[in-house]
């Protein structure tokens, strides 16, 4: 069967669940078992969670405070609070301020996790464009042309698995090395599952009698086995396997659904959901890597009122995922990165807003990462400052902190940076330039 008539035959069975991309792995021996053990047998962890905060957020209202003198000060970096405001829980430094909804917000999120939480603060981002950002930030590479870290991990880790790399949104080009799914839609993935049903909720709603059931699934099965037994390729004969999934329902999706709460939270913070999606894909065994994606951070206008609720929303969002998670006795073996295009500048635009800068921070927390702790720094108006690469001290001589130094780190904590996928997408880093971010 040639190329264009695999696609073809793919497109008439329905395949929407299963990203093309599958087709494109380049990895050798990638797709040799389509029958592995699921995650749980195959991989030990941790799993990693990656939460973008699209637009470029603001680290001076957030984990690398700066304030001001009061609400006339003409030259505050913000004001939303006064310097005298900031506090600290443990080395972590905050600023003590919320909504009105939920005005000790920061406090209470930055007490209850600092002991987790490791802050890179005066990350050079080298940009301020949104693409080019965000792809540095999540690749560890400016340029175009490399996937993001979360595709790597689950291009190494979870080949077998159909979901293995779950995205509601972010940079996560996958250059064609896994499967990614994006559909944060529940009800869809819903009917994916049980596509015999005309309600996936009610087991009696099926739209044909046992008996023509069975004919179909015996027919779809013959078939299946005759278009494999035409093809040697054995990511070709993944792929037959993932089509007829997609058609016939995925016992990987049904275990999904199985795991999902009776009642998605429909509060007014999206990430809840997706985090609700997100420990159902882990603890279902189908699921290595995740991004999750909440936007809105690009204001040029009315800064304050638009950015601090936004923020709010991740700190929700993360204590949201590790109270969970605890609950659901799988907190112990998670990583969570949350990160952003680039920083917003110092002081305020005509319009009480803030524009594109380039230096950023990142939050990290999880398996394998010593939390309480504050790596970089940036200056009194948010630049960057040299930092020597051995000591990780303030130094004239020294260099700034870039995306590439994390993910170098990153990659060793995956335990991804031998395998020969790494080859393809080295991470540039010069004799006496490596950092250790993650001692």
């Amino acid at each position: 069967m040639d190329r264009r008539n695999f696609f073809k035959l793919m497109s008439l069975a329905g395949l929407a669940a299963v990203s093309p991309t599958v087709f494109a792995g380049r990895r050798p021996g990638a797709f040799k078992n389509p029958n592995l053990p699921p995650l749980a047998e195959t991989y030990g962890g941790p799993l990693w969670v990656f939460l973008n905060a699209g637009g470029g957020w603001d680290p001076t209202s957030l984990c690398d405070p700066k304030g001001g003198k009061g609400p006339e000060d003409p030259e505050a970096m913000n004001h939303a609070f006064t310097t005298d405001q900031i506090e600290a829980a443990g080395n972590i430094r905050y600023p003590n301020i919320g909504t009105e909804e939920n005005p000790t917000a920061y406090q209470t999120f930055f007490q209850k996790h600092y002991k987790r939480l490791r802050v890179i603060n005066g990350l050079d981002m080298q940009s301020n464009g949104h693409d080019s950002g965000s792809r540095h930030c999540w690749s560890g590479r400016l340029a175009e042309g490399y996937p993001s870290l979360a595709a790597l991990i689950a291009a190494v880790h979870g080949h077998a698995l159909p979901m293995s790399y779950l995205s509601f949104g972010g940079y996560d080009d996958t250059q064609g090395q896994v499967a990614r799914t994006r559909s944060g839609n529940t009800g869809a993935l819903a009917r994916i599952a049980y596509p015999d049903r005309a309600n996936p909720e009610d087991e009696a709603s099926l739209f044909h009698s046992s008996v023509a059931g069975d004919l179909i699934r015996k027919a779809q099965e013959a078939r299946k086995e005759r278009l494999l037994a035409t093809e040697q390729l054995p990511r070709v004969q993944n792929a037959v396997g993932n089509m007829y999934a997609s058609r016939t329902g995925s016992n990987e999706l049904k275990k999904l659904q199985q795991y999902l709460p009776a009642e998605l939270d429909n509060g007014p913070n999206p990430l809840r959901r997706q985090i609700q999606v997100a420990l159902a894909a882990f603890r279902a065994g189908i699921t290595i890597s995740i991004n999750l994606d909440i936007g809105g951070f690009d204001t040029h206008g009315d800064h304050d009122a638009n950015h601090i609720p936004r923020l709010v929303n991740i700190l929700d969002g993360l204590d949201f995922l590790w109270t969970e998670a605890d609950m659901q006795g799988i907190g112990d073996n998670f990583v969570v990165l949350c990160g952003s295009d680039f920083g917003r500048t110092p002081g305020y635009n005509d319009t009480n807003g803030k524009d594109h800068w380039a230096i950023t921070s990142l939050m990290m927390m999880g398996k394998g990462i010593k939390g309480d702790k504050v790596i970089g720094g940036s200056d009194e108006r948010h630049n960057a400052v040299n930092w020597d690469p051995g000591t990780l001290k303030q130094s004239d001589s020294g260099i700034h902190i870039e995306p590439r130094h994390l993910h170098a780190n990153l990659r060793g904590l995956a335990g991804i940076d031998g395998h020969e996928l790494m080859k393809q997408y080295p991470i540039a880093i010069e004799k006496g330039d490596a950092m250790n971010l993650l001692a």
